[in-house]
């Protein structure tokens, strides 16, 4: 079932990850971190999400890629009102939405706007 998928993906996204580390590829490293967030998000695991999303936001910060930061806080604003803590999702999602705003990627905004009005109800 699912629960096999999850742990391979998450061994494959951590053998990724050594290895970017060993060849110091920042990029390659913050989409593996994305993507772990990503799993423990699906298995419900939030605050696995959330550090893993953290870590991330962290290297897309040192080197500039806005979008990644952008993709980082949006993600991390979903997994916050996955946990009920809508004050910190709908900050994070603004924050995201401002940047997707700033290099023009209109279909992730829609999406970000989609996702503040459900949580406004």
């Amino acid at each position: 079932g699912y629960q096999g998928e999850y742990s391979q993906a998450i061994q494959y996204y951590q053998q990724s990850l050594e290895i970017q580390r060993e060849i110091g590829d920042l990029d390659g490293i913050a989409s593996s971190l994305n993507n772990l967030g990503n799993v423990y998000g699906y298995q419900g695991e939030y605050s696995q999400a959330i550090q893993y999303y953290q870590q991330s936001l962290e290297i897309q910060r040192e080197i500039g890629d806005l979008d990644g930061i952008a993709s980082s806080l949006s993600n991390l604003g979903v997994v916050y009102s996955r946990k009920k803590e809508y004050d910190k999702a709908i900050d994070m999602l603004k924050q995201a939405r401002k940047i997707f705003q700033e290099i023009n990627l209109y279909h992730k905004i829609s999406k970000i706007d989609q996702f503040l009005q459900f949580l406004k109800k």
